[in-house]
């Protein structure tokens, strides 16, 4: 978050193909960091390998600007753009 705010630079991709499954308490916790960053607005593209990389991750980040797609970076790439 640092980060973003000092480069102002907002679009982040992540990409979780090759992720283990953190587990819930994990997507818990991005949840928490958000919300104590309130002032600072990402735009992430979150590339994932399965439904349930995709449910933690609409899980972490909730309301927040982001979108899920499924093993195509070319997409994400291009909504980030955007």
């Amino acid at each position: 978050m640092a980060l973003a705010r000092e480069t102002g630079i907002h679009r982040v991709l992540y990409d979780t193909l090759k992720m283990a499954d953190p587990g819930v308490e994990v997507a818990l916790i991005q949840r928490v960091i958000d919300e104590e960053h309130e002032g600072v607005a990402l735009r992430r593209a979150i590339l994932v390998p399965d439904a349930r990389l995709a449910f933690l991750a609409r899980l972490a980040f909730g309301e927040g600007d982001y979108r899920v797609f499924y093993d195509d970076v070319e997409a994400a790439c291009r909504w980030l753009r955007k």
